[in-house]
């Protein structure tokens, strides 16, 4: 009888319903995703989240290290591994996989604040919004200390109307949570390659009609790693992804937003062209030539042409302003200054 109840029990505790589903993007990591793991190990409530680690064809022993916490944790460690594709194709494969209620991303180099994450189940359980919004910290890999806590200035445990309040708010990837039916329902997908965190951001805006946001530290993002996509070495040897990402993005708000709220519109256009900076920031950081500055100007005079909406934005930068008045004749000065800033 007591073997009877005992098997009862267990059975209720693994097929219950989960409540969170992480994606985890993982290649190479096989030293640092064990950290990133064991955060979610430490959580009480691990029973109702789903780790999802989509190792993109590492060629170490990244999917043999997972394999071990997966055997060991069945019910919450997934191992579920592909060939090399890119960041993107790992949340497209975490989106497709989920079987929670609500759904995150997070780096395999990253990890969470455990007792936090069980305080954000807790108030989830029962919610119905489309997107959570939380804290996050910055984890200086260099100095091995957090130095910075980023919060949004909104209040804790009201849902709002997301279009009331996006504006107000600068919203990135390590804040956001979204209700998982949102983006298998409405196809979210990302691009392969780098820099889609962006488009994790900014795809789902059209659906979301609602947000509420928890005062609770979850992320941790690491940074002054070597060889992370957003150093100025990578960022000049992915350019060209980062200018795909952005052109999809441009598409999608011409094309795709048109008839949404005012306040949405806004939203995305400010968001595009600082992307658009950034991809003028990463030609600027090469030596300067003649050729630096006939493309960028032909960038901005292309991304004019595209959007007006997000040239406007775009041109309110005041180096872009600068640069803009002058015919690009001070292109040069900018490329000094950008590399001096950069430390290249």
């Amino acid at each position: 009888m007591i073997y009877l109840i005992t098997k009862y029990i267990i059975q209720k505790i693994m097929n219950k319903e989960k409540i969170l589903s992480i994606s985890v993007a993982a290649y190479n990591l096989e030293d640092l995703v064990k950290e990133n793991i064991e955060s979610f190990l430490k959580c009480k409530y691990k029973d109702e989240i789903e780790v999802l680690v989509i190792d993109d064809g590492s060629k170490d022993n990244t999917a043999e290290v997972v394999s071990e916490y997966q055997k060991k944790y069945p019910n919450t460690i997934r191992l579920i591994k592909q060939k090399n594709a890119g960041p993107g194709s790992t949340v497209n494969t975490g989106i497709k996989n989920a079987t929670g209620k609500y759904f995150k991303m997070i780096d395999g180099d990253d990890w969470v604040e455990s007792e936090n994450v069980d305080k954000l189940i807790e108030s989830i359980r029962d919610l119905d919004a489309d997107m959570i919004i939380t804290n996050y910290e910055i984890f200086n890999n260099k100095l091995g200390k957090i130095i910075k806590n980023l919060k949004p200035n909104l209040i804790s445990g009201k849902i709002a109307n997301f279009s009331e309040i996006c504006n107000s708010n600068n919203l990135v990837m390590h804040t956001i949570t979204y209700k998982t039916s949102i983006l298998q329902e409405n196809n979210i997908k990302l691009d392969n390659g780098f820099y889609t965190d962006i488009e994790y951001l900014l795809l789902p805006t059209p659906y979301i009609k609602t947000a509420i946001y928890f005062d609770l530290n979850i992320y941790v993002y690491r940074v002054a790693r070597a060889g992370q996509s957003v150093d100025v070495k990578s960022m000049q040897k992915n350019i060209e992804m980062h200018n795909i990402v952005l052109n999809r993005l441009i598409d999608f708000y011409e094309n795709d937003c048109k008839d949404i709220d005012e306040n949405l519109k806004k939203y995305l256009s400010k968001r595009i062209s600082v992307m658009a900076l950034t991809q003028t920031l990463t030609l600027l950081s090469y030596n300067y030539s003649k050729k630096m500055k006939e493309d960028i100007k032909r960038f901005a005079l292309s991304l004019k042409s595209k959007s007006s909406d997000i040239f406007d934005m775009y041109s309110k930068n005041k180096y872009v302003k600068f640069m803009i008045n002058s015919n690009y004749s001070t292109v040069w000065i900018l490329s000094i200054l950008r590399k001096i800033k950069s430390k290249i």
